[in-house]
């Protein structure tokens, strides 16, 4: 009886953990000013969270997120923006303040 309660609890482990990894999404993307010319080191915070990344100098970056989160985009000299997480690909033209 005990083996396979081990078995079940294994199993309901596993799935579980299979739940908790689908709701993360990789999305990557692309940081621009206004002129369409790309900006690097732009600061890409998930909200709420510590998790984040840096576009580089072509100003693309990746990071990996939950459905639905709130992408935060600061850089110096242009309005910090948020943006909900719809999609995997995102293209943010930065405005200056």
């Amino acid at each position: 009886m005990r083996s396979k309660f081990n078995v079940l609890l294994t199993f309901l482990v596993v799935m579980l953990g299979q739940f908790i990894f689908a709701q993360v999404k990789t999305v990557s993307g692309t940081v621009v000013d206004q002129n369409g010319l790309p900006l690097p080191s732009v600061a890409i915070l998930e909200k709420g969270t510590t998790n984040g990344t840096q576009s580089d100098f072509d100003g693309n970056f990746k990071i990996n997120v939950r459905q639905g989160s709130t992408l935060v985009f600061s850089y110096i000299s242009m309005k910090t923006q948020e943006i909900v997480v719809n999609s995997s690909t995102l293209k943010l033209k930065c405005k200056k303040m």
